[in-house]
Formats: C-alpha cells, sequence, structure tokens
C-alpha cells in the first residue's frame, strides 16, 4: 500500500496540489517520509511531517493526534486519509481521497465512509492510478 500511496501524491504533486496526508500510524508516516526519498530515482517530491514542519512544502505528512498550532490543514486542497477513522471536518477541502483496501473489515469501514460522503452530497468517483 505505501508505494500506491506515494504514487498517489506523485499523481496530485504534478498536477501542483497541496496534500495532507494523514494518519493515526506513526509507522506508517515514517515509512511514507523514507520512500518519497527513495521510490523514484530521477525525482524527488518535497514533503515534511507535522513534526518537522515547513510551511513551504506542498506535501504533509500528518499524524492526527499530534497539535501543532502552526499547521493550518485548510491551506492544503487535497487531504489523503489512509486512517479508518472518518473525519468530518476535513468536508471543505477541494479533493478526499480514500484508499480501499482488500481486507474484507477495512471495506466495511469504506463503505460507511462512502456511504456518508454521498448523504452529504459529496462527489464520490471511484479512480484507478
Amino acid at each position: 500500500m505505501n508505494l500506491s500511496v506515494c504514487k498517489i501524491i506523485k499523481k496530485y504533486y504534478n498536477d501542483g496540489h497541496k496534500i495532507l496526508v494523514k494518519s493515526n500510524d506513526q509507522k506508517f508516516i515514517d515509512d511514507i517520509n523514507k520512500l518519497l526519498w527513495t521510490f523514484e530515482q530521477l525525482t524527488f517530491i518535497p514533503h515534511s511531517t507535522n513534526i518537522e514542519y515547513d510551511c513551504t512544502t506542498p506535501i504533509l505528512l500528518y499524524k492526527n493526534d499530534y497539535k501543532n498550532d502552526s499547521i493550518i490543514k485548510k491551506d492544503y486542497n487535497i487531504i489523503l486519509n489512509v486512517d479508518t477513522v472518518l473525519d468530518t471536518t476535513d468536508n471543505d477541502h477541494e479533493i478526499i481521497i480514500e484508499i480501499v483496501a482488500h481486507d474484507e473489515s477495512k471495506k466495511t469501514i469504506s463503505r460507511e465512509k462512502y456511504l456518508y460522503y454521498k448523504k452529504n452530497n459529496l462527489d464520490v468517483r471511484h479512480e484507478n492510478l
């Protein structure tokens, strides 16, 4: 899944978006942070984490329970939510990306999120990258 997340980040970064990648899993954040440095030989995607926050980078890897008052989530027009938790405060972003895993229990959570988005009149599209 980590390589897929990096490919999604790269696609939207190349389109000029600012992306907030959210997770409650610090290991995931650390793994994506390392992978963004190495997953392609000839490119680098500028990014930071909420611990080493740099407001000039277009990609922020954000651990949900880490508080940093200098981070303004609305500065990012895309949310890439890799958590199982639905954050209803994300509705005002241009694009919300959810990853649907193959695990049946995670698919159930994804279906619940899908129903929430549809109920709140958010445009839901399926993309294969």
